[in-house]
């Protein structure tokens, strides 16, 4: 059981007291955890430092959308150089139409041979982040790459906490 008291005590601590009991309890309630950081720009808003990695992606046998997205919330974590500032639970069900078009886009490419031409900007919200590791597809070579919630729609999501 997930006490609010608790994750309420983490703020001001360090992202390391986190532990596998708070995420399995999450996980227990179909919610994925997100530890998120953030940086300010000089006008002082703040935004995401890297996207969020969902799942690699298996290119002979891609996870269909309902496993990439077996839940419709994140709770998370906002740390700003590992002190924890800000928790959030985010709800994705108003975004999924968009999130499985970009999936959709994703899919096609890989399913086309074209997986070495994914490009971030060809989705709103979800995409096929770029790795160092390379492969051959189809005698192409390609890139690895995760399923990533996108900087853009992170930002989306931390412009959303009310700051009292």
């Amino acid at each position: 059981m997930i006490k609010m008291d608790e994750l309420e005590d983490l703020i001001g601590k360090n992202i390391s007291q986190i532990d596998g009991d708070i995420i399995d309890a999450f996980a227990d309630i179909d919610v994925r955890v997100a530890i998120l950081e953030y940086k300010y720009k000089n006008c002082r808003k703040r935004y995401p430092s890297d996207s969020f990695r969902l799942a690699s992606i298996n290119f002979t046998n891609p996870l269909s959308f309902d496993e990439l997205f077996d839940f419709n919330k994140i709770f998370i974590f906002w740390h700003f150089r590992g002190t924890i500032t800000d928790l959030e639970l985010f709800d994705l069900t108003l975004d999924k139409d968009v999130l499985k078009k970009d999936y959709e886009l994703i899919i096609d490419k890989i399913e086309n041979g074209e997986a070495h031409n994914l490009r971030a900007g060809d989705t709103m919200y979800l995409a096929a982040k770029r790795l160092d590791g390379e492969i051959l597809i189809n005698g192409v070579k390609t890139n690895q790459r995760d399923f990533v919630l996108k900087v853009k729609y992170l930002q989306k999501i931390l412009d959303e906490i009310k700051l009292f």
